[in-house]
């Protein structure tokens, strides 16, 4: 009786594994899978159908994550209890990769929700009232003077946070001023920039580090505009005269947080900054 009679040629058992015959001749390389029979005349490589469920076992092994050495290894005398604490483990990872990519999902469908919100959003340049509830931030506090400190600082500062995906291509990115409107534009020449720190938002759950501020409630004067922050001083002014005929005056710092920022477009004309101006009834 021939040799390869009730045998599986190496591309029956590659389909009947949904597996390629590089990976089987791969495995039989390094010695992890090999054949039961090889044609010496041809070099034709054949399995028995026993063999079929240790490559469904390598197969499984390699979804988890699992490295050709460590399975050869475990192919080294098995045992139920070897299997048990093997496939513990790497459910505890496999657990915990799920987990991971369920937070950056929910980022990610946040990101989406909120660029789906812009058509919603008051036109740029028009100006409003809002009460914001108490809101949360990072921010190392100092007032950086050009573009770039305050990209390193903000790089920085998401470096340092706990956050399974980029905070940039968000809105919590933004930077605030102790300035006072009057003074910046009567102080500053057009497109001069003022000093200002940068933040970012965040949650309750960062009020343990040192970084940790609060952004009071409060009523504020707010309104969009396109460019980056502290260069249109013709706009702020507009703010000025809106406040003096409303009797309002401001109250403590103010925000400005980019709502469209480089990181989501190359047009300038699609960037969009939020100011919001604390104020009170003078």
């Amino acid at each position: 009786m021939d040799k390869k009679d009730n045998l599986l040629s190496i591309s029956e058992m590659a389909k009947l594994r949904k597996v390629t015959t590089e990976t089987l001749r791969h495995y039989d390389r390094i010695g992890l899978f090999k054949p039961a029979y090889t044609d010496p005349s041809s070099g034709y490589r054949y399995y028995t159908i026993s063999q079929y469920e240790k490559l469904g076992t390598i197969k499984e092994l390699r979804q988890l994550g699992m490295g050709l050495t460590e399975i050869k290894e475990y192919f080294n005398n098995r045992n139920v209890r070897k299997s048990m604490e093997l496939l513990k483990k790497y459910h505890e990872q496999l657990v915990k990769e799920i987990q991971e990519k369920k937070a950056v999902e929910k980022v990610i469908a946040e990101k989406i929700a909120f660029m789906n919100s812009i058509k919603d959003m008051p036109p740029a340049g028009r100006i409003f009232e809002s009460d914001l509830p108490e809101r949360y931030m990072v921010t190392y506090g100092r007032m950086e003077p050009e573009k770039e400190d305050i990209s390193y600082a903000l790089t920085r500062l998401e470096a340092s946070m706990d956050e399974v995906a980029p905070v940039l291509a968000s809105n919590r990115l933004g930077v605030y001023s102790g300035m006072q409107l009057c003074r910046i534009t009567e102080e500053l020449k057009p497109g001069e920039r003022f000093e200002a720190a940068p933040f970012i938002l965040c949650d309750r759950k960062y009020r343990k580090s040192e970084y940790f501020r609060r952004i009071p409630a409060g009523h504020y004067v707010c309104a969009y505009y396109n460019g980056f922050w502290a260069t249109c001083s013709e706009f702020f002014e507009k703010i000025e005269d809106y406040m003096k005929k409303n009797h309002l005056e401001q109250e403590g710092f103010f925000y400005q947080i980019y709502q469209i920022d480089i990181t989501l477009t190359d047009h300038f004309d699609e960037t969009l900054v939020e100011l919001q101006i604390p104020v009170m009834k003078c």
